[in-house]
C-alpha cells in the first residue's frame, strides 16, 4: 500500500512499529508484517528473496563471460538490482529504496539497448545509448527530487518510467519471437513468459490486496506474495537476459546453442569466437 503519513497498517497489534532501521520512511510498505521475524530486517522474507536476483546474476555472468560486454553489464545490473532489494526491504528507508528502484530503470535499459542493438551492424549512431542514459538520468532525478516528502509523485514516476521501458523490450521480443524457427527456444520464452507474468500477478495481490492476505480463512498465513514475486522476476529476467544473448549470436553467425547446468539452469554456448570487433560493444 502506498501511505504517506503512517506504516503501521503492515504492522500487526503486539509488535514493534519500528525495528533497528527506525520508522520507515520509503514511499510504499509491503504486504509482509515489518519487524515480524528479527528486530533487525524490516521485511525478513522479502529481503530473503531478493537474494535469487543475485544468484542468476551472477549465474548468468559467470555462464556467459566469453560474450560482449553488455550482456555482462545486463546479467550485472540484476545483481545491483538485488543487493539494492535487499537494503530497502530490510529497512524500509528511502535512500535505500532508490538503490532498489533505479537501478531495475537502468538494468531494463540495458536490455532496451540489447534487443533494439541486435544485428551485426549498428542500427543507429551514438545518440542512441547517449539517449538511453539521459532517459535513466532523467528519472532518477526526478525520483530523487520527489523524495521522502512526496511518495506519490516518486512512486508514479517510477512505476511509469519502468513500464515503458519494459513494453519497449516486450516489443521487440514479440518482433524475435516472431522469426524463431527452433521450438525448443520458443518454448523457452514462453516459459520465460509465463513465470513473469505468474510473479507479475503476485506482485498486484500482494499490493492491491493486502488486507485479504493478512486474513486467510482457516487461519492461514500470509502467503508473502511479493517475496514470491522476487523469485519469479529472478528467473524471468534471466530467461529473457539469456534468450537475447541467444538471438544476438544467433545474428552474429556464432551459431548458438542451448545447454543445460545440473539439468535445471539453461545458459547459451557457440561454436565461433567473437570477432574484435564485437568484443566491445
Amino acid at each position: 500500500m502506498i501511505t504517506s503519513t503512517s506504516y503501521t497498517n503492515s504492522t500487526p497489534v503486539g509488535l514493534p512499529l519500528s525495528g533497528y532501521w527506525g520508522t520507515p520512511t520509503a514511499s510504499v510498505d509491503w504486504c509482509e508484517s515489518n519487524y515480524e521475524k528479527s528486530y533487525y530486517i524490516a521485511e525478513y522474507f522479502n529481503s530473503l528473496s531478493s537474494f535469487s536476483m543475485i544468484l542468476v546474476g551472477l549465474a548468468g555472468m559467470y555462464l556467459h563471460s566469453s560474450f560482449e560486454k553488455r550482456f555482462l553489464l545486463t546479467f550485472g545490473s540484476i545483481v545491483i538490482v538485488g543487493i539494492g532489494s535487499i537494503a530497502f526491504h530490510g529497512t524500509l528507508l528511502f535512500p535505500l529504496q532508490m538503490l532498489d528502484e533505479v537501478p531495475m530503470v537502468y538494468c531494463v535499459l540495458t536490455l532496451v539497448y540489447c534487443c533494439v542493438e541486435n544485428k551485426p551492424y549498428r542500427r543507429y549512431g551514438a545518440w542512441f545509448p547517449v539517449g538511453i542514459a539521459l532517459y535513466g538520468l532523467l528519472t532518477t532525478l526526478i525520483m530523487l527530487y520527489a523524495g521522502p516528502e512526496n511518495h506519490l509523485l516518486e512512486f508514479v514516476v517510477f512505476q511509469s518510467s519502468f513500464a515503458f521501458v519494459v513494453l519497449v523490450v516486450m516489443s521487440h521480443i514479440i518482433k524475435i519471437y516472431a522469426r524463431i524457427q527452433d521450438e525448443s527456444i520458443k518454448k523457452l520464452w514462453l516459459l520465460a513468459g509465463i513465470i513473469g507474468t505468474v510473479a507479475y500477478g503476485y506482485w498486484n495481490v500482494d499490493f492491491r490486496m493486502c488486507g485479504a492476505m493478512e486474513n486467510l480463512p482457516f487461519g492461514l498465513a500470509n502467503p508473502q506474495f511479493h517475496a514470491w514475486w522476487h523469485v519469479g522476476a529472478s528467473a524471468s529476467s534471466y530467461l529473457v537476459c539469456l534468450l537475447i544473448c541467444y538471438d544476438r549470436a544467433e545474428n552474429l553467425d556464432r551459431k548458438p546453442k542451448i545447454e543445460w547446468m545440473g539439468g535445471v539452469l539453461p545458459y547459451v554456448v557457440v561454436e565461433k569466437p567473437l570477432n574484435s570487433k564485437d568484443k566491445s560493444s
